[in-house]
């Protein structure tokens, strides 16, 4: 079966001769080496180390086009303008103005082969492949995660002719496609144990923390909360995890995130930022515990709105 989920982001465009150097200076990930049609996944965080977002950008040579987290931009554009002091760099919000689908699962890119005439296998995370249909141009670019698979990014002037290209009633027969809901999108997420901004990707964790060093430079020098990461990776102090978890009662999360509390031996010890259920796995989530209380052998409980429920904590991803 293929899969496709409509994911919902905002989008950027960074102008000018400093692009490259300034979101280098900025975010995690190397980036002033990135070259034309290549793309990288680097995270904004604030001087505490702590998130601001997760962005993708996607290098076109006389501009960079980025997505960040959806609603977002706004703190992304005012920490961009914190920082732009004397160098030569704009930055537009160009949220609306496109849309991404991912298509995950099952013969992927045969999928691709036949709709859009294109060989997308060679296509990898760090590259991106611009390809053409009666006039409007679309990004397909490898996913890094745990979900696989590839983002189709288009432009919306162009959302009726991708439409009835993508999503014929031939190709949804032949390659029984399938659209994911967000309420199962959300729960495979958690099954993955990948992050998400807004719940564990927040102003209370960094990306070590989140387990997404893959997205951190540890060798390119300085940028905003360098040195806290730097130091937590050296010294071996992360503060806390990221755990998975399966609880005897549902938690359904109708506050803030932090609000349900993770506790050993009546200690509070962490909190949950994600809850979903499984048919297979039954109640689960994602969360976060001190690392000085984290054991992977003993019993927890979550206490949420005055209410208690046992629950084990599992090493990510589920089984």
């Amino acid at each position: 079966m293929l899969n496709f989920y409509r994911l919902p982001q905002d989008y950027l465009k960074f102008e000018g001769a400093d692009r490259l150097d300034l979101i280098n200076r900025l975010s995690t990930n190397l980036v002033n080496s990135l070259d034309k049609y290549g793309g990288v996944k680097t995270i904004l965080t604030s001087d505490k180390g702590r998130f601001i977002d997760l962005l993708h950008l996607y290098n076109f040579g006389d501009f960079v086009f980025s997505t960040c987290s959806f609603k977002n931009t706004p703190n992304v554009m005012a920490h961009l303008d914190k920082y732009t002091i004397m160098d030569d760099f704009k930055a537009a919000d160009i949220s609306g103005t496109h849309g991404t689908i991912l298509f995950y699962g099952d013969n992927v890119t045969e999928y691709f082969k036949e709709v859009l005439g294109e060989n997308i296998r060679s296509i990898n995370h760090r590259a991106f492949k611009i390809v053409s249909h009666d006039g409007h141009d679309a990004i397909i670019t490898q996913n890094d995660d745990a979900f696989g698979g590839f983002y189709f990014i288009f432009s919306t002037e162009g959302n009726e002719t991708w439409e009835r290209l993508l999503f014929s009633k031939q190709v949804i027969a032949k390659y029984e496609l399938t659209k994911t809901s967000e309420k199962d999108f959300d729960t495979q997420r958690v099954l993955y144990g990948i992050p998400k901004f807004g719940n564990e990707m927040t102003n209370l964790t960094n990306p070590l923390e989140c387990g997404l060093n893959k997205y951190v430079s540890f060798t390119k020098g300085c940028y905003i909360g360098q040195e806290v990461i730097a130091r937590l990776d050296a010294y071996d102090k992360i503060n806390k995890h990221m755990i998975g978890f399966y609880s005897k009662k549902k938690i359904l999360l109708t506050k803030k995130t932090g609000d349900a509390k993770i506790t050993l031996d009546g200690k509070e010890c962490g909190f949950v930022t994600s809850s979903a259920h499984s048919d297979k796995q039954g109640n689960i989530g994602l969360g976060f515990i001190k690392t000085i209380f984290l054991d992977y052998t003993k019993d927890y409980k979550i206490r949420f709105e005055d209410k208690l429920s046992d629950c084990k904590i599992i090493k990510l991803p589920f089984g």
